[in-house]
């Protein structure tokens, strides 16, 4: 399959569009065919298809056969590259050059309403709230059926999958969207109507080697089901990842239960401080930015004395944090909160002197256990 080519690194990121390596293709593939149903007369269909690399059943899964076989994409120089790639098959799929999120319906893809649905791909993700990169992220690309609306198309593509009633969708999409609560509250309807089945982490690094930063993908299994998910169903999942490790987020404590993430001035008085601390989003977000700061601004979280040593423990964390493995850039800082207790005043001396004793190293290595990155 070609590599994409034709996308400088300004429209890549703009249109959230990274092309799959066929090595990433074929996990998708085996996570869906150990899950389908042995009849032959689903459709499939890629809505964002690219150059095509979901289309092209791997070898060793070539005994699978489709009723039919659909991609589409709003990018007209990635369609025709895509056909040029199937133009010696026997039965090529077919193509359409649209906007897969506006008029969303099985009409406009030539889906009968009857027929049984599988979604494949890697669809474009693109939060335009992100601090990263977001001077080439705010802008509208295209237009966008107002129920499907979201601050990320990615997000925007599962609701459309929803909207066409696909019977199993196995796609990737960044952790964040069911791990972070906010972001699973926005799939709306989709979270209601399908439930995941199957997972498996990857990192970004696969698209983007050289990027500052790597984040978790979920190579994701959903089923159409009556009963849906909560975000309960998902704090309980166990995510497996791609280095043979597995975890739950009810097997860890958050720091977000015990201190203020974002600013809180209208609740604590500038007289009751005595630090102020920057906004604190998840892991990823504090490898990049400050911890503790001199000077207040609109992201200043104000830090009175009985917090003071918590915030301490989110500086040191921030000092370890090349222990901890990528697949958790999108959680909440951990804590084991009453080991914490135990050592709250080497938590300060460490946040204050910058030197982490044997035991606050202890006790990261015990709080992560098997996933503690050496």
């Amino acid at each position: 399959m070609s590599i994409q080519a034709h996308l400088d690194r300004i429209q890549t990121i703009f249109q959230g569009s990274f092309y799959t390596p066929d090595s990433i293709v074929c996990l998708v593939y085996q996570m869906l065919l150990d899950s389908l149903p042995q009849s032959k007369d689903y459709v499939l269909l890629d809505s964002s298809c690219g150059y095509g690399s979901f289309l092209e059943i791997p070898q060793r899964f070539q005994s699978t056969q489709f009723t039919q076989i659909i991609g589409a994409d709003i990018d007209k120089q990635a369609l025709q590259q895509a056909q040029k790639n199937f133009k010696d098959c026997a039965i090529a799929p077919l193509f359409l050059h649209t906007n897969s999120l506006q008029n969303v319906s099985r009409e406009k893809f030539n889906i009968l309403e009857s027929s049984k649905l599988v979604i494949i791909g890697n669809p474009p993700y693109n939060d335009k709230t992100s601090i990263v990169q977001h001077h080439l992220k705010n802008s509208d690309f295209f237009e966008i059926d107002s129920t499907l609306k979201a601050r990320d198309i990615g997000i925007s593509f599962l609701r459309s999958f929803d909207t066409l009633k696909a019977d199993y969708i196995c796609v990737l999409h960044p952790l964040s969207y069911v791990i972070k609560e906010s972001n699973f509250k926005s799939l709306k309807n989709f979270a209601q109507n399908y439930r995941l089945t199957d997972s498996l982490i990857i990192s970004s690094q696969i698209f983007c080697p050289k990027s500052l930063g790597f984040f978790p993908i979920l190579i994701a299994l959903y089923k159409r089901d009556n009963q849906g998910m909560d975000y309960d169903f998902i704090c309980d999942f166990s995510f497996k990842t791609c280095e043979g490790k597995e975890f739950r987020l009810k097997s860890f404590d958050f720091i977000t239960k015990y201190i203020d993430k974002y600013p809180n001035k209208n609740r604590v008085d500038s007289g009751h401080k005595v630090a102020m601390f920057y906004t604190l989003r998840d892991i990823n977000a504090l490898r990049r930015s400050k911890t503790f700061i001199t000077k207040d601004c609109t992201n200043a979280v104000y830090v009175t004395r009985e917090k003071y040593s918590l915030y301490c423990y989110v500086d040191v964390f921030k000092q370890i944090i090349k222990h901890i493995p990528y697949y958790f850039g999108n959680c909440d800082v951990m804590i084991d909160y009453e080991a914490f207790r135990a050592l709250e005043s080497d938590f300060i001396q460490a946040s204050e002197s910058k030197i982490l004793s044997e035991n606050i190293m202890q006790y990261f290595k015990d709080l992560l256990g098997e996933h503690y990155a050496d």
